[in-house]
């Protein structure tokens, strides 16, 4: 379980890589709208992963115990 919420919270970082380019795609907005809109949606990802992957984490104490 605790790899589970390793791999959130490096996924986290790499949400921006994820979401800007399927905003751009999916979107017919113009293109400065486009990466605001994308840099938002990778905001409210990277904020539920991180809560998501803290709970996993610390859900006994850190680490194997």
């Amino acid at each position: 379980m605790d790899i589970i919420g390793q791999i959130l919270w490096f996924a986290m970082f790499g949400t921006p890589l994820l979401t800007i380019p399927l905003t751009w795609r999916l979107l017919p907005i113009k293109k400065v709208y486009r990466v605001i809109v994308g840099l938002l949606f990778a905001l409210v990802l990277s904020f539920l992963l991180y809560h998501i992957s803290l709970a996993i984490i610390f859900r006994d104490g850190m680490g194997p115990g």
